[in-house]
Formats: C-alpha cells, sequence, structure tokens
C-alpha cells in the first residue's frame, strides 16, 4: 500500500469547486485513481443536495460529539456552521491503493497543508471571475441575502490565502476550468 496524495480544492462558497468536482469525476481516469471525499457538516440542506452525496448534514451536537472522538482528518468552523472530513476516506485511500480528492473550506485546506506530515498534497483553488459573477451565483440559491453578504465578505479574506494554493482556476469559462482542472489533478498523481 503506497501513502496516497491528497488533491485539496478550496475556494468561497459559490466559485464552482462542487460542480468542476462533480464533472471530473465522471472521468473514468479520474474516478479509478481517487476516493473522493464527502464532508460532514451542520449547515442545513440546500435544494437539490442529497445527504450522504453532497454532504453528511449532521447536528451541531453529533458533530462536536464526532469531532471529541478523533473522528475528523480535519474539520472547521466557517461562518455559523461546523465542516470536516472524516479519517475513513484517507484510511479507505491507502487500503484500496488510491489517491483522495477533497473539496473544503480554505481554513481545512490551509491547515492539511501545514499538518498532515504522510503523502503528497496539493493545493487548488477555485475562484469566481470576479466578485460580481460570485454574487450572482450565490444569489441563485436560496439563501437570505444576510448569509450571501457573509459569504462575499469571506471570499475576499479566502482570496487573499489564495496565494498559498499551488494552483489557481479561475472559474470562468466551466468547460475550460474542467479541462484544467482535470489536468493539474493527473499532473499531481
Amino acid at each position: 500500500m503506497k501513502t496516497p496524495t491528497i488533491i485539496i480544492l478550496s475556494g468561497p462558497s459559490g466559485a464552482g469547486k462542487t460542480t468542476l468536482l462533480n464533472k471530473v469525476f465522471r472521468k473514468k481516469n479520474i474516478k479509478g485513481k481517487f476516493i473522493r471525499a464527502i464532508s460532514y457538516t451542520t449547515r442545513k440542506i440546500r435544494p437539490k443536495e442529497k445527504n450522504g452525496r453532497d454532504y453528511f448534514f449532521i447536528s451541531k451536537r453529533k458533530f462536536l460529539q464526532l469531532r471529541e472522538k478523533g473522528f475528523f482528518l480535519e474539520n472547521q468552523k466557517v461562518l455559523d456552521n461546523y465542516y470536516g472530513t472524516a479519517k475513513y476516506f484517507y484510511d479507505r485511500a491507502v487500503k484500496e491503493n488510491k489517491n483522495l480528492i477533497l473539496c473544503i473550506d480554505v481554513k481545512g485546506g490551509m491547515y492539511l497543508k501545514k499538518k498532515q506530515k504522510e503523502g503528497k498534497i496539493v493545493t487548488l483553488f477555485i475562484a469566481a471571475p470576479s466578485e460580481l459573477d460570485l454574487f450572482k451565483r450565490l444569489k441563485m440559491r436560496t439563501e437570505a441575502m444576510q448569509t450571501i453578504q457573509k459569504r462575499i465578505t469571506l471570499a475576499k479574506k479566502e482570496m487573499k490565502v489564495s496565494k498559498q494554493y499551488d494552483s489557481i482556476i479561475i472559474n470562468k469559462d466551466l468547460s475550460k476550468s474542467l479541462k484544467e482542472l482535470e489536468k493539474v489533478i493527473l499532473r499531481a498523481t
């Protein structure tokens, strides 16, 4: 068994991380080499999301219990919710001799980049072309304007951290961004 390469996708909410990851994971050359981690979160489920596919949606109480037991590879509080990646996915990648891909927030990405000592870590930052584009994307969701404003404020902070990532993809054109993402992922393994 080899130590897996960990690919970390991060970026502001609304930049298109999940959309890009869903599309790249449909490609056999990616799906066959990677385990895709699904994050746990305490935030409310959005329309069209499915528990166990997009996230594992759990209560704050349950999340904190799992954290106390050392269940998470990484976990962070973002805005008013907790997010975390179960160690199970890393263990499964080792067992199946595959690499691991995570779609996590910037704080979690930087935490793993500094703390994970085993294997190779490759960080990819996904960004919207502009703040206006990000605002329009977030507005299409069913979130309150106050939440959208918090996400925009957070996005500005996350953009400052993007310089610490190995690669940055500006998600202006989905098909071009997808090709770039695929290329970066395959080059990393």
